[in-house]
């Protein structure tokens, strides 16, 4: 069971706020809100989400998302122990107000576990939910309900959730089942100790419906959920859905109720520099948000916040090639991440061992007839000449081996060679590529594992992105290891270069966070604050008190904005 500590009575360095204006912000119409004056609080955290992702989405959609009207100020994201927090030290700030080291899942750098937002609503015997698109143990749902040194604990994590928070939907399955059902749990069935509980366990969209209860326990995929642009599974509920569904189903309490809705994927498309998942990702983000906006506006007693935990990638809009031009409507024309698109190219592609190539400086090379062989092409050579000719789909390359020399369809080249006493070993890439092919290699641990993928992969590419594939997006696909993510990734800056998108990182930044808000106290969220002071905001709001010096942390924002 959950240990509660309230830490009313924490004081010090580790509850100091830092509520700073900034400047432009309108601030007459903010004033300090009446103590409990939201009766129902929803926070949705997109993942990841900075301002160029905003902009992003803004201009592929051509209109305002739903939220952007409500924008309130801005927040800072730095952990206890750097400038650039991770999720973890992030989600630990919003969800308890005490900063914490990366990595940390609600617990203080001196070994505390302060409780967070979401118990002190649940304490106050209000409805709770949490929704994510990842395993819902990941890091920023989970700080919300439990307490771990270590944000890869997730099975430990996930013992915690049970009777701690009324409404679970994400993926994760196989943290909550046996081992020897494919999960992680060594002696517990979570599952069956949720429905012992009195939680209504369901597994598809569909089965959504059939629930009566006010205990969920929605678990739709063994891992994560897909990207939006990638789901296939009917019964696989998207974002919307399930924020939909958390709302109906929390509001029947009559005392109200705290939920945190995540995008969990929008850090995940940033990490992986892929804009196409990053912008339908944040555009789905933005249909479930709209649920939450329109429940308020009914309802009257809600507040709503929008706002990231940090961002993701270093994310911009425009490029030193692009100069001021912008081209983000070619991504219009690609239906699927580039985890899909990885995967095109290696469904497409003749997979061939290099277990005997030499390697040099990162090179393989294979024998010349070896190579011509494993493409099913005819070979001749000339000895006297010292050409080799080498035929291939109506394609027909003539190779000097002592110029090192190449020509094909009346075009001239060079090619890597390496010579051994009576071999001639030829760079395989420059050799598949005289046929209009690349070869991607895939380099394991052990030589026998080394494999290379030959695809047209400039085919492959146009014929799911709608783009002009050119030889500098070809080169650098070649020049980077074939091994799943890393291809990912490559992929990713392939596409942005199109698009006149640049990256900073494949990690995340430590630049502030745009915040919005709407509904019951918004204007309590105007300036510059920390991201420590958001659970502080939203509890006076909520009325749990969950900190002893609300009501002075609150007087003393209102005296900084009428300065």
């Amino acid at each position: 069971m959950k240990k509660n500590f309230s830490w009313k009575k924490a004081v010090g360095a580790l509850v100091a706020t830092s509520v700073v204006l900034s400047a432009g912000i309108p601030t007459s119409a903010a004033s300090a809100a009446e103590k409990g004056t939201a009766k129902n609080v929803i926070l949705m955290i997109p993942d990841g989400m900075g301002a160029s992702y905003l902009t992003a989405s803004r201009i592929f959609k051509g209109e305002e998302l739903s939220f952007e009207r409500y924008m309130k100020g801005m927040m800072k994201t730095y952990s206890a122990d750097t400038s650039v927090t991770d999720s973890a030290a992030a989600g630990t700030a919003m969800a308890t107000g005490y900063k914490t080291d990366n990595g940390k899942i609600a617990v203080t750098p001196d070994g505390k576990e302060p409780s967070s937002i979401l118990d002190a609503a649940r304490d106050k015997d209000k409805a709770t939910g949490i929704v994510a698109t990842s395993r819902i143990t990941h890091a920023t749902p989970a700080v919300f309900v439990s307490h771990d040194a270590s944000r890869g604990n997730e099975a430990a994590l996930a013992q915690q959730y049970i009777n701690n928070v009324d409404l679970i939907l994400g993926g994760g399955r196989d943290m909550f089942t046996l081992e020897k059902d494919g999960g992680k749990q060594t002696d517990r069935d979570l599952v069956a100790e949720a429905k012992e509980a009195g939680y209504e366990y369901v597994t598809k969209k569909s089965e959504l419906d059939s629930v009566t209860g006010n205990k969920v326990l929605g678990l739709f995929a063994d891992a994560a959920l897909t990207y939006d642009i990638d789901r296939v599974n009917q019964e696989e509920p998207s974002l919307t859905d399930m924020t939909e569904f958390a709302i109906d189903t929390l509001s029947k309490d009559q005392d109200g109720f705290f939920l945190m809705v995540e995008g969990s994927q929008i850090d995940w498309a940033g990490h992986a520099n892929d804009p196409v998942a990053t912008v339908t990702d944040m555009l789905e983000f933005d249909r479930a948000v709209e649920k939450a906006l329109n429940f308020a506006k009914k309802d009257k007693n809600t507040l709503v916040v929008v706002v990231g935990d940090h961002e993701t990638g270093g994310m911009n809009i425009g490029t030193t090639e692009g100069g001021y031009a912008d081209n983000i409507d070619v991504l219009k024309n690609i239906k699927m991440s580039n985890n899909v698109l990885a995967a095109k190219l290696a469904e497409e592609a003749d997979v061939i061992s290099i277990a005997n190539a030499k390697e040099s400086e990162g090179n393989y090379y294979l024998p010349i007839r070896d190579a011509a062989k494993e493409l099913g092409a005819k070979f001749s050579f000339n000895s006297k000449s010292g050409k080799a000719t080498v035929s291939l789909d109506g394609t027909t390359a003539t190779i000097d081996l002592l110029k090192r020399t190449t020509a094909v369809k009346g075009e001239n080249g060079r090619i890597g060679i390496v010579k051994t006493p009576g071999v001639n070993h030829v760079d395989f890439q420059d050799f598949t590529e005289l046929f209009g092919l690349q070869a991607g290699y895939q380099i394991g641990d052990n030589k026998a594992d080394n494999k290379a993928y030959v695809v047209d992969a400039e085919s492959v590419l146009e014929k799911h992105t709608k783009l002009d594939i050119n030889d500098a997006d070809l080169e650098l696909l070649t020049s980077q290891p074939w091994d799943g993510s890393t291809l990912v990734n490559t992929l990713g800056t392939v596409i942005s270069n199109h698009a006149y998108i640049s990256w900073g990182t494949r990690n995340h930044s430590g630049v502030e966070i745009p915040l919005y808000a709407y509904g019951k106290g918004s204007d309590q969220f105007v300036g510059l604050i920390n991201n420590t002071d958001l659970p502080r905001i939203i509890s006076y709001l909520q009325g749990t008190e969950l900190f002893e010096d609300e009501q002075a942390f609150i007087d003393q924002m209102e005296e900084r904005r009428n300065q």
